[in-house]
């Protein structure tokens, strides 16, 4: 099984607490097609994402807004459901979404063992009418999946097909689905997506992309248990049963195309481009992070890695090289920049140990040979603990 294999099924598995609020539709179980209500949702979403990343808030809380107010954009319509929450039918607000992504790791002009391999992420993100904060999401790559958790970080080293369901009860709990059954189906259509107002800041996360309207027929039935991921706080307690009858939930289709990207070794690195669902939630043995960019005659780069836990955390290396740093340009979809690439390090296990409550700092220099827009991405190298983070740099 290829690494590519496992770090989806890491994103796919897991996914994150955020508190949604979001503009109400009305109480037909129809799409809503104006384009209104999904116009004020995303408009919503994109303003909580602002004022998380001004006030230098958790920046998974933050992507999380963006991402959903990015699939109300794209698809420009939500639809009203009925989800029964503790055998209490409740109506939310909801938008689907499904991805195929094909990955074509061999070079041109190569001979290659490995065919090109397409990869399927369907998402369903709920959020209650009269309570926005309360939202669920549900995640798969197929029919056949049942509803899961892996809570021990050692079972991800093995792929596992399995659906993620996510429950956030409004008040500040966070719930993962354990247990259950899931099917989500897609209705294809040739209709094109809106183009959003703003595709051109965010085409480079879609390289060789199409967009077309799609209807999702979702039926699901789980079991909800406290989430054991390293949350900042969790009030959830006890256990929530979640189902939702046979309903079609407007959204959208999405193909893209990876092919030709230089690689590494293991040809590893087009998996950094494959999407993920909107709420990601980091594995309990996934720190989170925050990625800080400053431009004088270089580019700085400050990757902070945090334990939000209350006990001191030892992070294992395999080696003397602990982070890296990597630049994609959004131009080309290459690397214009690896920071260990031109370094060695010792072959020697290294041990750091991070206080409850600390953090982890690591910086990196780059001298970019051109203008343009860039996305930077840092990465925790250790093989007890995992953890990544984004941003994008404009060099003027």
């Amino acid at each position: 099984m290829t690494e590519r294999m496992h770090s989806l099924a890491r994103h796919v598995a897991h996914a994150a607490a955020a508190a949604l609020l979001a503009a109400c539709g009305s109480d037909s179980t129809s799409p809503i097609d104006t384009q209104t209500d999904a116009a004020l949702a995303a408009q919503t979403f994109s303003q909580l994402a602002d004022s998380v990343a001004r006030s230098g808030g958790d920046a998974d809380v933050g992507a999380a807004y963006s991402g959903i107010a990015g699939i109300l954009r794209m698809g420009g319509r939500v639809t009203p459901i009925v989800l029964t929450i503790d055998g209490t039918p409740t109506t939310f607000i909801a938008a689907a979404m499904s991805i195929e992504t094909t990955v074509n790791d061999c070079p041109a002009g190569a001979q290659c063992f490995a065919p090109p391999m397409t990869y399927s992420v369907r998402s369903l993100i709920a959020w209650e009418k009269g309570n926005p904060k309360r939202l669920v999401q549900l995640s798969s790559t197929s029919n056949d999946e049942q509803i899961g958790a892996i809570l021990d970080p050692l079972p991800l080293a093995i792929y596992a097909r399995t659906a993620s369901l996510i429950y956030m009860d409004g008040g500040g709990g966070t719930y993962i689905g354990t247990s259950g059954t899931q099917k989500f189906e897609v209705t294809k259509s040739n209709v094109p997506c809106p183009a959003p107002a703003d595709s051109d800041k965010v085409g480079y996360l879609r390289p060789n992309g199409t967009c077309t309207l799609a209807d999702h027929s979702v039926t699901f039935s789980g079991r909800a248990e406290p989430s054991p991921i390293l949350l900042a706080s969790n009030s959830a307690n006890g256990t929530h049963t979640i189902a939702m009858s046979a309903q079609t939930v407007a959204g959208t289709r999405q193909t893209f195309t990876i092919a030709n990207l230089p690689c590494d070794t293991g040809c590893t690195k087009p998996v950094d481009s494959l999407p993920n669902p909107p709420v990601v939630v980091r594995p309990s043995n996934e720190l989170p992070a925050k990625l800080a960019v400053s431009i004088d005659s270089v580019v700085n780069l400050t990757f902070t890695v945090v334990n939000p836990g209350k006990d001191p955390i030892k992070v294992e290396h395999a080696s003397g090289q602990k982070y890296d740093f990597v630049v994609i340009d959004s131009l080309t979809g290459r690397e214009a920049w690896r920071w260990s690439a031109a370094r060695t390090f010792t072959a020697a296990l290294v041990v750091e140990t991070v206080p409850a409550g600390g953090a982890l700092t690591y910086v990196g220099q780059w001298k970019p040979e051109r203008k343009g827009l860039y996305l930077a991405h840092a990465m925790l190298v250790s093989t007890s603990h995992r953890s990544e983070a984004y941003t994008t740099i404009v060099v003027p």
